[in-house]
Formats: structure tokens, C-alpha cells, sequence
């Protein structure tokens, strides 16, 4: 054991001289010729904001690439297609835009001519609105469980997160067939009518979309965990240890240390599961979408029905959606930001 330990230090030893040569017979001369250090001076007086936001880009960068080279002409596409009056497949030359562009007639098609359509928008703003701090604070009380010590609170973790592994659009969609994803004492009516008895209208509502939706609920909160534990395992104990001696109790804890701490998380998980909520292959807005952009009309249209429809249409009603989310992170986020400056 000695003779191995000896070994590596000399090992070590050996790479610091090599490197301490390399630096005086080349790097050093090789950083004064081209102008390095000179170089290496005028950033050290860089503010250190800007340094951090420098690093964050260069980090950012590879996905900024990957959305100027795929991602920005497919948006470009998508709202050409939005703003086209037709647009569908013609045999040998695939899809094309058919009469003039650059109006909005699958936009006034949808708030004004397909009323149904337009219910199913507000349908899916109201879910949508509802489901997200649903999943965040669901998130946020298991991440607190989760961060005590328990036994087996890794196996818990990994419990919590393996949905997310699972989770793509088409699995969801068949559980939810199956009835999977819903509990069913919601469908029978045996909960409503209890809840109906003792709480408001506008609460029992809540309440029966969260019993309701409580296996879904729980499948999208596995990366939301993960991001509350991590800032909860940042905090320093000293400061709990420090509200304890002055008197406070656990709920004075949450609301003045743990909740003020967390609040930057908020707009992470809110961007995070809104996005993801949204685009699940069950939402009653991109069930539309997928029907209206079937090449033929695979669910029982025509190539007539793909004319009137067609992928126009289902651009734009892909659009509304993509507001939808805007509205819905942009009004939490407000909320988030001003619950933030009761603390500051």
C-alpha cells in the first residue's frame, strides 16, 4: 500500500514539474508574443455580472445554434402557413400554399366562424390555468416530504421521478382512455355531490379537477421535485436553527425562509409545466390540431375537409395555443413577482 501511494505522488510530482516547465519554456513566452496577458488583465476588470451573463451564453450556445439552424425556419414556415388562405397537399409536389398570404383568415375562422372551436380554446385556457399551480404546489409539498430524513428517501425519489421517464404523449393519451387517469369516484358523482354540500362552486370546482386529474397531476411532477429540492438542499440550516431559537414555528419557517427562497424556482417549474401541460397529446386544443393537419382525413375526413381545414388552419390554431401559454406563464410569473416583493 505504501509502495502505491508513494508511486502516485511521484507520478504527481512529475506531471507538476512537466507542467511547470511547459508554462515557463512555451506558454508564457507564447502569451507575451501574441498578447495574451494583456488580453487576460483587461478581462479580470470585467464586472462580474457581465462575466456570469458572458459564461451563461457561451453555455446556451450550442441550443441557440440548434434554434437559429432548425428551429427559427420552421416558425417562419408555421406563420406562413398561419396566414395563407389554403394550404394542402398537391400530388408530386407536396404542400403548398394555395391563393394569396399575409391576411388572417384562419384567425377570424376560428374566433368567428367555428364557435366550437372557440370553446375549446377557452376550454383549454381554463385547464391549463388550473392545472399549473395545481402540479406546482403538489411539487413544492413533496419536495419539502421528500427533503426530510427519512429512511428509503432516495427510493421515494426515484418513485417520484420515474412518470417523467415514462411520460410521452401517447401513453398518456391511453391511459386516459382507459380511465387510468382519473379516479372514479370524480366520474360517478359521489364526490361532487359531497363537495357541492360544503364548499362554494368556485372551490369545489378546483377541488374536483384535482381529485379528478390526481394521477395526472402526479405524473408531471418529477422534474418540478427535483428543481424544490435543489433549492431546498441550498438553504443553510443555521438560518432555521436561528427561527427556532427566536420562538418560530414550522408554518412561520415556510412562509419567511423556505417560500422567499424558492420563489425564483417559481418561474422555472410554472414555464416548465406549462409548456409541457399544454402539449400533451390529450389536450382538447391539440386533438383539434392533429385532426385539422391529417393529410387525408384519417379519422374519417375527405381530401374536401382537408381543403377547409388543412394545415392553415391547424398553424394558426397552433399559434392560439402557443398565446394561451403566454397568457397563462406571463399572469403566474405577475403573480409570482409580486408575492416576491412582500419579501424583499
Amino acid at each position: 500500500m505504501k509502495k502505491l501511494r508513494q508511486f502516485f505522488e511521484n507520478g504527481w510530482e512529475k506531471l507538476r514539474q512537466s507542467h511547470r516547465k511547459f508554462q515557463e519554456k512555451i506558454w508564457f513566452p507564447f502569451e507575451k508574443k501574441v498578447g495574451l496577458r494583456c488580453l487576460k488583465d483587461k478581462l479580470r476588470q470585467i464586472p462580474n455580472k457581465i462575466k456570469h451573463a458572458i459564461y451563461g451564453i457561451l453555455f446556451i450556445s450550442p441550443w441557440l445554434i440548434g434554434l437559429g439552424v432548425l428551429g427559427v425556419p420552421l416558425l417562419v414556415r408555421s406563420i406562413r402557413m398561419a396566414l395563407s388562405d389554403k394550404y394542402y397537399f398537391i400530388t408530386g409536389q407536396g404542400w403548398r400554399i394555395i391563393g394569396e398570404w399575409y391576411h388572417f383568415t384562419q384567425f377570424k375562422r376560428i374566433f368567428s366562424d367555428e364557435p366550437w372551436h372557440l370553446e375549446q380554446i377557452l376550454a383549454t385556457l381554463q385547464d391549463i390555468a388550473l392545472v399549473i399551480p395545481l402540479v406546482v404546489v403538489f411539487a413544492l409539498i413533496l419536495a419539502m416530504m421528500l427533503n426530510q430524513k427519512i429512511k428509503g428517501r432516495a427510493i421515494f425519489r426515484t418513485i417520484f421521478f420515474i412518470p417523467v421517464i415514462l411520460l410521452s404523449g401517447n401513453m398518456v393519451s391511453n391511459f386516459q382512455s382507459g380511465g387510468l387517469l382519473t379516479v372514479p369516484a370524480i366520474l360517478s358523482g359521489q364526490i361532487s355531490g359531497v363537495m357541492t354540500e360544503f364548499f362554494p362552486e368556485v372551490f369545489s370546482e378546483v377541488i374536483l379537477l384535482a381529485f379528478g386529474k390526481i394521477v395526472l397531476i402526479l405524473w408531471l411532477s418529477g422534474v418540478q421535485i427535483l428543481i424544490f429540492l435543489a433549492g431546498l438542499q441550498k438553504l443553510d440550516p443555521a438560518l432555521y436553527e436561528a427561527a427556532e431559537i427566536d420562538g418560530a414555528s414550522m408554518w412561520e419557517m415556510f412562509w419567511k425562509i423556505t417560500l422567499p427562497a424558492l420563489m425564483p424556482l417559481m418561474y422555472i417549474n410554472i414555464i416548465y409545466t406549462t409548456v409541457i401541460y399544454a402539449n400533451l397529446s390529450n389536450n382538447p386544443l391539440n386533438v383539434i390540431i392533429n385532426v385539422t393537419s391529417d393529410e387525408w382525413g384519417s379519422l374519417g375526413g375527405t381530401l374536401t375537409d382537408e381543403v377547409n381545414y388543412g394545415r392553415a388552419y391547424s398553424a394558426a390554431l397552433s399559434w392560439v395555443l402557443f398565446a394561451i401559454e403566454l397568457v397563462v406563464i406571463g399572469g403566474y410569473s405577475l403573480i409570482v413577482k409580486l408575492a416576491s416583493k412582500r419579501y424583499e
